[in-house]
């Protein structure tokens, strides 16, 4: 696991995402017609994190859920932030449940690289350690506000 410096298993109570959402697969985003990436462009450009209210902090969350089967399957990607609630928002809210996960922490190095590296890690990974698909999320906290030496945090939903 070279892409990954360290990794710890915690328990999170459940946590509330406003999130722009989209359909997406592994498939497609290795293939080259993944939608991902023009998401987060979208998330800068439209200035997204504008529209969401009641932040709980400045983090951005990337999150993967409501999985069709596990990571081979159909499942929501979404760009967000933690609110407290959700009353004055017009984004879509995500409740993400009280959950057991193993945390991945990313080397330092250009975002979209680290993080790419991290999850093919992770993929190894899962192949002898049982993942829950129930939630898993990136966090992009003050680590990450330079895209070219970022560090990312990947919490992966485990049984």
């Amino acid at each position: 696991m070279n892409a990954i410096v360290k990794s710890k298993k915690i328990h999170l109570p459940e946590m509330k995402i406003a999130a722009f959402p989209i359909l997406t697969t592994n498939e497609n985003e290795m293939s080259g017609q993944g939608k991902i990436q023009n998401e987060w462009q979208l998330f800068y450009q439209e200035k997204r994190s504008q529209q969401i209210h009641n932040k709980k902090n400045l983090s951005v969350y990337a999150i993967y859920t409501n999985y069709e089967l596990d990571e081979n399957g159909l499942y929501t990607f979404a760009i967000g932030h933690e609110v407290v609630d959700n009353n004055s928002n017009q984004v879509p809210l995500f409740n993400i449940p009280e959950c057991t996960y193993e945390v991945f922490t990313t080397k330092i190095g250009p975002v979209s690289e680290v993080v790419q590296e991290a999850w093919i890690d992770i993929w190894e990974w899962s192949k002898k350690n049982e993942r829950a698909f129930i939630t898993d999320f990136e966090v992009y906290d003050e680590r990450a506000s330079n895209p070219d030496e970022a560090q990312v945090d990947i919490y992966i939903s485990v049984k």
